[in-house]
């Protein structure tokens, strides 16, 4: 599938974005809530270690904006990573990232709250029909492992994503879109586009698709695009195109 990104977004703020959703609590956590909640179509967002950043809040309302429902839990409960640590050029901020990623952040556990915010917001937005799932990064990696069997979600999205993985990719069971930055290893980009062109599932081999965005770092799309600078500002903006249109074909 040849994902166009053709759709209309709104203009991307650059500067003291004011969200235009609401904090409230859902399937037990906080969570940024926007969107028109009578929307048959939902998407659960994962944010990515840093938490809440203008950034990624700005992303769930371009998201709304195409007519869904869109929820973005606080699954670190106000305890998301320091932003100083990323990328760990030293010791010490090594040390602090793996200390968070193995923490707050381990993977089994973010799987865990995924699937029980979803089966929640079932009863809490009955009228949505069909849920969507858009991770950043490490939110990337946990959208890979509940895209699986039983999978609650109709589509997914992984932004960026973290330690990505053949073995996540041969067991999804719904169509991904893929946007790694020019950050992502190379040799596992090519090894998810390999997967993909050869996937057994048939929705998942004609619908899902994959693009590089070889001019932009990793975290572009949340807590560390730079949208005062006109290229990342672009490629932020296309990205949330992209990812509209895919969810609009697929949801």
């Amino acid at each position: 599938m040849a994902s166009k990104a053709c759709c209309e977004i709104p203009p991307v703020v650059t500067h003291d974005y004011t969200p235009n959703g609401t904090f409230e609590t859902t399937a037990n956590f906080k969570s940024y809530v926007t969107g028109p909640k009578s929307s048959k179509t939902g998407i659960l967002v994962i944010f990515d270690i840093f938490g809440y950043f203008p950034q990624t809040l700005q992303g769930a309302d371009i998201l709304a904006s195409a007519g869904h429902l869109v929820v973005m839990p606080d699954f670190f409960k106000g305890q998301a990573a320091d932003p100083d640590c990323y990328p760990p050029s030293t010791p010490e901020k090594l040390k602090a990232l793996m200390g968070f990623i193995h923490g707050p952040a381990k993977l089994e556990d973010g799987e865990a709250n995924v699937r029980a915010v979803a089966e929640g917001l079932k009863g809490e937005f009955a009228g949505v029909e069909r849920w969507g799932v858009v991770g950043y990064c490490w939110g990337g990696k946990v959208t890979a492992r509940v895209s699986g069997p039983g999978t609650p979600f109709t589509a997914s999205a992984q932004l960026h994503p973290s330690f990505m993985s053949v073995e996540d990719l041969r067991k999804v069971t719904i169509p991904q879109l893929v946007l790694p930055s020019k950050d992502e290893p190379a040799d596992m980009v090519e090894a998810y586009k390999k997967e993909l062109a050869v996937h057994p599932d048939g929705a998942v081999k004609t619908k899902s698709y994959i693009e590089v965005y070889d001019k932009a770092i990793h975290g572009w799309m949340a807590a560390r695009a730079n949208l005062a600078d006109e290229d990342a500002r672009n490629e932020y903006e296309r990205g949330y195109k992209q990812v509209v249109t895919f969810l609009g074909d697929n949801l």
